[in-house]
């Protein structure tokens, strides 16, 4: 049974391979004109959001290169497309589970239509829970029994998750995880990120104290990062680790906020040569110590 469902998880990351690479061929259009659009958040040194900000606040680099600025304008309450990603696997436990299904509750309730979420679980495979659904009928009763077991695989359940969100009513769409973290970040899986542009954020559960769990926090925030940090980091996105109901309801207004309010940016690339397909970005402002979340990298794909 054991080499069964190896194959079983090894089919079904073979078969979202397949469709994220038939997805992306037909999502960048057929005539590259080098405009690349970037939403952008800026916090100051308190965590609080930068408002006011103008063309002339920002410089961009793309590959090192100086990029002129197209377009910047402040999006106030975008109606945004959210997938959210429940980590049901062992490590979670029936206690962070139920925790995690209470701030998942809490987040709908903070959205409004014409926002829209979608609910996936996740552990060795990736289910669908709640299809596309507007946030104020969401129900939580078809969560209710999740059972925990298997290894916490995040890197299938976002490219699942990605697949899934070309079904999205909205332009402005994302991924949240409600996770307690333990993977390390697949680079294939990042690639999928910079292909797609999507910001994943996360509500990560912080783990228990002692000393075991001082290690096992330490193993999995190494220098390359546990999964919900290196996802947020590299897609513009936001991972917040809270231990408690109250630090919970504060980042879920927070990441909330984030969501629907952010800078749209636009430049035009200099670098007009469609075959260096895969480009590093940098964004930053001219006050050091602003902090700027944006994708870090994104890949052209042409016919």
């Amino acid at each position: 049974m054991k080499h069964v469902g190896v194959w079983l998880e090894l089919v079904c990351i073979c078969m979202a391979l397949i469709c994220l690479s038939q997805l992306s061929a037909v999502t960048i259009t057929n005539n590259y004109s080098g405009l690349v659009s970037l939403y952008v958040s800026v916090h100051d040194k308190q965590g609080k959001p930068v408002l006011g900000l103008t063309q002339q606040d920002f410089e961009v680099f793309e590959d090192k290169k100086s990029q002129p600025i197209r377009h910047l304008e402040f999006e106030k309450g975008s109606p945004v497309s959210l997938g959210i990603l429940m980590d049901i696997s062992r490590v979670m436990g029936p206690e962070r589970i139920n925790m995690g299904l209470s701030w998942l509750k809490s987040l709908a309730e903070r959205l409004r239509s014409p926002d829209e979420i979608f609910v996936n679980a996740f552990s060795d495979e990736s289910q669908e829970l709640v299809d596309y659904v507007s946030p104020e009928d969401y129900l939580e009763e078809p969560l209710d029994h999740l059972g925990a077991g298997g290894h916490t695989r995040t890197g299938l359940a976002v490219d699942l998750a990605l697949i899934k969100l070309r079904d999205a009513k909205n332009k402005k769409r994302a991924l949240l995880f409600i996770s307690a973290g333990r993977d390390i970040a697949g680079p294939a899986t990042i690639d999928h990120v910079a292909k797609f542009r999507y910001p994943i954020y996360a509500l990560g559960i912080r783990w228990a104290e002692g000393a075991s769990g001082a290690f096992e926090q330490l193993k999995n925030f190494n220098l390359r990062g546990s999964a919900l940090k290196v996802y947020a980091d590299q897609s513009g996105g936001n991972a917040i680790v809270v231990g408690s109901t109250r630090e919970a309801e504060e980042a879920i207004d927070r990441l909330c906020y984030e969501l629907k309010n952010q800078y749209r940016l636009e430049y035009t690339s200099s670098n007009q040569d469609p075959s260096k397909r895969m480009r590093k970005v940098e964004i930053k402002t001219k006050n050091p110590e602003h902090e700027v979340r944006y994708l870090k990298k994104y890949q052209i794909v042409t016919k």
